[in-house]
């Protein structure tokens, strides 16, 4: 069984009044409560994409990548594809994804850093005693959401550019989203992500389910 992610968006302040070693359960609690009225589980399973608001919680929310499953397998696929592909990008569009994917799930044109030590803990909590929660698959502070907002404006009306690129460069790929409507399609709901949290001033959280 493979990994699955969660994306949720939250109030930084509301969680600077959690305890830090509580933050994690707190949001895991929120948008995946262990016990919920029928109520609730059918207005859950109504939202199949974009943002679901669990009731009566207003500090955070989550958002469904419509056709994932919620499986990171495809998010893990998209950062590869940009591996295959972003040498063929003109170097304005390349530096916007470059950014915005490297924001949020590719490990940059190196590949995640070898290291024989745990990998560092993610931050966003400067105040705390000691770094918030390194299990998390993705974690952004509000003043870092800005950057990807800029740069998801700037790739988001050149993604056509990429389409030739993306047919040459991957066509043989065995990986899913195999098509460049389906990466461009998964691009455009990370930009939905982004252009959610930014509007509100609001974090990101990547969460492992």
């Amino acid at each position: 069984m493979g990994l699955d992610i969660t994306v949720v968006m939250a109030d930084w302040e509301q969680l600077a009044r959690i305890p830090a070693d509580g933050r994690l359960d707190a949001v895991t609690d929120v948008v995946h409560p262990y016990f919920c009225c029928d109520a609730c589980y059918d207005a859950d399973a109504a939202v199949r994409g974009g943002w679901a608001w669990p009731r009566q919680v207003s500090w955070c929310a989550e958002y469904r990548f419509f056709g994932t499953t919620g499986s990171y397998s495809w998010h893990f696929q998209l950062a590869n594809a940009w591996d295959d592909m972003r040498a063929s990008a003109a170097p304005g569009l390349r530096g916007a994804l470059d950014r915005f994917l490297g924001g949020l799930v590719w490990d940059g044109p190196d590949g995640p850093a070898e290291t024989d030590d745990e990998p560092p803990a993610a931050g966003g909590f400067p105040e705390d005693a000691a770094p918030w929660r390194p299990q998390v698959l993705m974690l952004r502070a509000p003043d870092e959401v800005p950057a990807l907002v800029h740069a998801w404006e700037l790739a988001a009306p050149r993604l056509e550019e990429l389409r030739e690129a993306f047919d040459a460069e991957c066509a043989g790929w065995a990986g899913r989203p195999r098509t460049f409507d389906a990466n461009a399609a998964l691009l455009r709901e990370w930009g939905e992500v982004v252009a959610g949290a930014g509007a509100r001033g609001w974090g990101l959280i990547g969460l492992p389910c």
